[in-house]
């Protein structure tokens, strides 16, 4: 696993918290709109922290550009 930058692992957090929420809400009977958002937005946070960054991205459709000589 590579390391995380501070901003990742405050996102990668706050989806554990989410989720755990929206688990803990299901285990106790809480209505399906109650905990499903809970449960939805962390389990999306937990994926978005492990994305890469902006900095390095790939532009494989974009024409490369001609070099002078």
């Amino acid at each position: 696993m590579r390391k995380l930058s501070t901003t990742q692992k405050a996102i990668l957090v706050m989806g554990i918290i989410g989720t755990s929420i929206g688990l803990f809400g299901k285990f106790n009977g809480w209505e399906y709109d109650s905990y499903f958002v809970f449960f939805y937005t962390g389990m999306t946070l937990m994926w978005v922290a492990f994305l890469n960054s902006g900095k390095s991205y790939c532009r494989p459709f974009w024409k490369k550009q001609p070099q002078n000589q």
